[in-house]
């Protein structure tokens, strides 16, 4: 039976056509928005879906994406960029967000690296959603917008921007790298 036939005979029962329409909307958005790796600016790429080696999440998170916003009503409260981190050997390790980027950094004897053996670290963007380089990066900390895993840093490529975004989301500061104190990437203790 040729194609159209077959959609001939199925204008007859309507609840079928319904029932495959719901399900090619519903279904092919997620698998045609996501890819499985994205490219980073030096030309190599970051496999999304592989599990963070800091908090265990998925780089990408379930939508294989290196940007999420999530909203409750029209108000921004999370948002995670993938981050990456590039050795001189070529391998990528990716990241479901800036602080376990610079966890992963910062106590390099957990998870048995030589952070000298670093060529790059990249951080996702919040207003282009592009990779930049974690030393140009200015993140918001302390702000009520959250990642995957609860209190993030909230990257930009402009300091006007992050200040922007301070003003709008709240924050307690601007930081660099260069400027990250421990205490800057840990949890927040409790008030």
């Amino acid at each position: 039976m040729k194609w159209f036939e077959q959609v001939k005979e199925l204008s007859r029962k309507p609840w079928i056509a319904v029932v495959i329409v719901t399900l090619l909307v519903v279904t092919t958005p997620l698998r045609t928005q996501a890819s499985d790796h994205v490219g980073l600016p030096d030309g190599l790429t970051l496999k999304l879906g592989t599990l963070c080696p800091v908090c265990g999440m998925k780089v990408g998170g379930e939508l294989g994406a290196e940007a999420i916003y999530a909203y409750s009503e029209t108000k921004l409260v999370g948002f995670a960029g993938a981050s990456a981190s590039v050795f001189e050997n070529g391998s990528v390790v990716g990241f479901d967000g800036a602080r376990c980027l610079f966890v992963y950094n910062t106590i390099p004897k957990r998870f048995g690296i030589d952070v000298t053996k670093i060529k790059h670290s990249y951080v996702t963007d919040f207003a282009t959603r592009k990779f930049i380089d974690v030393n140009d990066a200015f993140f918001v900390m302390g702000t009520k917008v959250l990642g995957f895993m609860g209190y993030d840093l909230i990257p930009f490529s402009t300091k006007a921007h992050a200040e922007q975004f301070m003003t709008e989301y709240g924050g307690k500061r601007i930081i660099q790298r260069s400027s990250a104190r421990p205490e800057d990437v840990d949890r927040p203790k409790k008030e």
